[in-house]
């Protein structure tokens, strides 16, 4: 009932105010058949595989998909956007705002809307500054997610999640001010949200400042950096002691990008949808093959820190940092496309917006940390007589895992299985595969192993809005673990199969 009410006030707000011509945006229709490994049944793996059936999830892709979106790429969603840009009645200022709302259809056939950063937006041109320059005040009122951080979206930091999870029942809106000059661009911002205070047991604002800035130092060279610092809340775990322990987390990121007859790109997940049509073609228009050689190369970096409770020192905090860093490498001459693409994050980085493992908590001493790391190449070349573009990619990642000298996972009372000294793969934010206490014969620990992938694509246009898409891939994962009794009837981690053949097909609209 809840949801039906909310389409009705979105479509009465249709009816209300003017809207532009293709306020839907982005809107991505996916009938998809897949099965994720054809080499396990249901109830064999971790997590489970059914068989082959309709549907595909983030279980379907592999570690270097989506590197600069949130989503798995097989969802049904739409943005929809009331859009509205008019002249003030002030000499050279500008007022526009835009309503999004993320509209994201769940496999039980609910929807489900959630506000996309809609934004109010103030634009000040000074006379005789070009139409793209200005003084930019936007104020997000309900959600600042997509003003972040970084500029890879798998290594952004700085959204709402950046107060952690508990923030986000009440909202994280922001404010951004941004000067934009034709060869270099600076900003400042803040974010604030409402986070219960477990000392005192009531809610309490904690605050977030950013600031960035970029500068084209030559026509085919951009260099940019940007910086935040975060308040989290305190430590749950010593605020039930009575003992008030802040968290507070800082950090920096900076990119250089070399681009040759391509421009300066930006996560789709980073811009903000409206009437554009440039944003239009950039999500979902056919790829545009001008002839010649073109391409970009992209470096970024980042380093965090934060406070933690010191498990080792009652009642007191330490720092960790945490790192990470994206090449991007793109490529196209005349039909042909090439990328590569390589990550570094280290266990710190991909748990930071929790914090910590297990949260608020710093690793105690002793603890054997390794980071993630991959390397993808790939390539495909486009048919145009067929509107047909067959490709090919390859990876190889070493998991991010850990080795403590008492496991992190398993609570107050652990269980038998979860106890001693273990090495646990994390794959992603609390993506966790325990492994065995030893391996072989012998007597030696589990260490994590390097993921092989390859994957063949092909993309068949229909029609400038339809197209078939699909993808066969194989994964070699020594790393796979399930949970098994042993002869005393008490479950035990023991590894998978570690080969896994799995295959997507799409029939995609986009409109």
């Amino acid at each position: 009932m809840k949801t039906l009410s909310t389409l009705a006030l979105t479509g009465l707000l249709f009816l209300a105010a003017p809207a532009w011509a293709g306020d839907f945006v982005d809107t991505r229709l996916s009938f998809v058949f897949a099965d994720d490994n054809v080499f396990a049944k249901a109830g064999e793996t971790t997590p489970n595989s059914p068989s082959a059936r309709f549907g595909a999830g983030n279980q379907n892709t592999q570690f270097y998909d989506n590197f600069n979106t949130k989503f798995s790429g097989f969802e049904t969603l739409s943005n929809i956007v009331l859009y509205k840009r008019m002249p003030a009645f002030f000499e050279g200022l500008t007022t526009e705002a835009a309503l999004t709302i993320l509209v994201l259809e769940q496999p039980s056939g609910g929807v489900t809307l959630t506000d996309n950063s809609s934004y109010i937006r103030l634009n000040y041109t000074p006379p005789g500054w070009g139409e793209k320059e200005g003084l930019s005040l936007t104020g997000f009122p309900v959600s600042a997610d997509r003003f972040r951080l970084g500029y890879a979206y798998r290594i952004s930091w700085g959204g709402s999640s950046i107060f952690t999870n508990r923030a986000s029942a009440a909202g994280v809106p922001g404010v951004k001010l941004q000067l934009t000059r034709d060869k270099w661009y600076a900003f400042v911002g803040g974010k604030t949200a409402l986070v219960l205070n477990d000392l005192i047991l009531e809610q309490e604002t904690l605050y977030g400042a950013m600031a960035g800035a970029g500068v084209d130092v030559l026509e085919t060279l951009r260099i940019e950096a940007d910086g935040g610092y975060f308040q989290k809340g305190i430590v749950p775990g010593l605020a039930n002691q009575g003992i008030r322990a802040p968290v507070n987390s800082a950090g920096v990121s900076a990119q250089a990008v070399y681009h040759v007859g391509v421009p300066v790109g930006t996560s789709v997940d980073f811009r903000l949808y409206r009437n554009d049509p440039d944003v239009y073609q950039r999500f979902f228009a056919p790829e545009a093959y001008p002839g010649g050689l073109s391409y970009s190369v992209s470096l970024e970096g980042s380093f965090l820190t934060q406070t933690l409770e010191d498990p080792d020192v009652f009642a007191q905090t330490v720092p960790q940092n945490a790192r990470a860093a994206a090449l991007q490498a793109r490529a196209k001459w005349n039909f042909l496309r090439m990328h590569l693409l390589g990550l570094y994050r280290d266990l710190s980085f991909i748990q930071f917006d929790v914090p910590g493992l297990p949260p608020f908590r710093d690793f105690p001493n002793g603890t054997k940390v390794k980071p993630e790391m991959f390397i993808a190449v790939g390539a495909d070349y486009y048919l145009p007589k067929l509107h047909l573009t067959p490709g090919i990619i390859f990876g190889v990642q070493q998991p991010a895992s850990y080795r403590s000298p008492q496991f992190l996972g398993g609570g107050n009372n652990p269980p038998p299985s979860l106890t001693g000294t273990r090495t646990v793969v994390v794959r992603d934010v609390n993506q966790l595969s325990i492994l065995p206490e030893t391996c072989g014969s012998g007597t030696s620990a589990c260490e994590p192993e390097p993921i092989l992938s390859a994957k063949t694509t092909f993309r068949w246009d229909l029609s400038e809005t339809v197209a078939a898409v699909g993808e066969l891939y194989y994964t070699f994962d020594n790393n796979r673990t399930t949970f098994r009794d042993d002869v005393t009837g008490v479950a035990q981690p023991r590894f998978e199969k570690p080969h896994a053949l799995g295959f997507n097909t799409l029939l995609q609209a986009r409109f």
